[in-house]
């Protein structure tokens, strides 16, 4: 597991390239977004275009990693967003790595609260 590659995921969220994302991820990568019913699948193809739409969405969000936890190839991250209009959400994150790329992960977040 790669307490690096999510940091640098997490770079390319809050403004980095987005075609970047391709040599941090598995070519089969999945994400499953528990807190977007009906539309959290993401794949490797489409990872760019998510991160394209939240920052639309979202502008000027960072993100604060308060911990971390890992085991075998299982990184557990508990972390929270600011927006630049000072909203906030808190979120849980598991990812699962192959060697240093990530291969699949589970996120759940809060509403955005101001």
């Amino acid at each position: 597991m790669s307490r690096t590659t999510f940091a640098r995921l997490l770079a390319i969220w809050t403004g980095g390239d987005t075609a970047q994302i391709r040599t941090l991820i598995t070519d089969d990568d999945v994400g499953h977004m528990l807190h977007l019913p009906g539309q959290g699948e993401r794949t490797a193809a489409s990872y760019p275009e998510w991160i394209e739409r939240f920052r639309e969405a979202n502008p000027g969000t960072t993100f604060e990693v308060h911990d971390q936890t890992a085991a075998g190839d299982r990184l557990w991250t508990r972390l929270s967003a600011r927006r630049a209009d000072g909203a906030s959400a808190e979120g849980m994150n598991v990812s699962r790595f192959a060697g240093e790329l990530l291969a699949e992960e589970w996120a759940i977040w809060s509403p955005w609260t101001s």
